[in-house]
């Protein structure tokens, strides 16, 4: 025998033992989860995570939004145009590459569109409602005006980009407290809130949120 065939020979018990090594005994696993469990406690295979960055549409939103001719096609396109620059369980607009808030210059170069049109159509979707913009108000206070960058939101209850249960609680209050949509009477079957202490805030049908703010109003009304 070469001494060649010898090498590839023991090369390739080597690559056997190390996947011996790394595959895991059932046996034994299925003999652990049974004393686990005469003890009181459950063993649970861990799920793999897909870590792709997503965003959903939240579609009964989309099509209400439709029906009422609120939005135009232009800002409809926008809106999903932002999709990809949402940073996950904020909603804010960033730049993928830095996750940093995008400026309206910043905005308009990662999406190749003019500054101007940029800067309108950003300045008519906050004026629905659709996104937000908010200001650091200790800055204002200091300095008179706002120094660092003011981070644009587009709101959930359109496009959410993370889990729907939970939004982050202090953003979705701003939200709620400055809710455009509904002063305009735009009725929005899936609505956010936030429960009182809540981590989170979530989405829910239109009439979970009425009996939420129903239960809110009786709070208020007995202190």
């Amino acid at each position: 025998m070469s001494d060649q065939h010898q090498l590839r020979k023991r090369l390739s018990q080597a690559e056997q033992q190390a996947k011996r090594r790394e595959q895991v005994d059932l046996n034994l696993v299925n003999q652990e989860a049974t004393k686990a469990n005469e003890q009181g406690f459950t063993i649970i295979r861990q799920k793999r995570v897909n870590r792709t960055p997503f965003s959903q549409t939240i579609n009964p939103n989309i099509l209400y939004l439709c029906q009422q001719e609120y939005l135009s096609a232009a800002e409809l396109a926008f809106i999903f145009t932002l999709s990809p620059l949402l940073k996950m369980g904020v909603n804010a607009i960033v730049d993928p590459q830095t996750d940093q808030y995008c400026s309206v210059v910043e905005l308009a170069s990662l999406l190749k569109r003019s500054r101007q049109k940029t800067s309108e159509m950003i300045s008519n979707l906050i004026r629905k409602g659709i996104m937000y913009e908010f200001a650091n108000i200790h800055e204002l206070k200091i300095y008179g005006r706002q120094v660092t960058k003011r981070p644009f939101f587009l709101s959930p209850e359109i496009v959410c980009c993370g889990d729907k249960n939970k939004l982050e609680s202090g953003i979705t209050q701003l939200m709620i407290h400055h809710d455009i949509l509904e002063k305009k009477g735009i009725k929005l079957p899936i609505k956010a809130i936030v429960e009182p202490h809540a981590t989170y805030g979530k989405l829910v049908a239109r009439k979970q949120f009425l009996e939420f703010q129903q239960q809110l109003r009786k709070k208020m009304g007995n202190k």
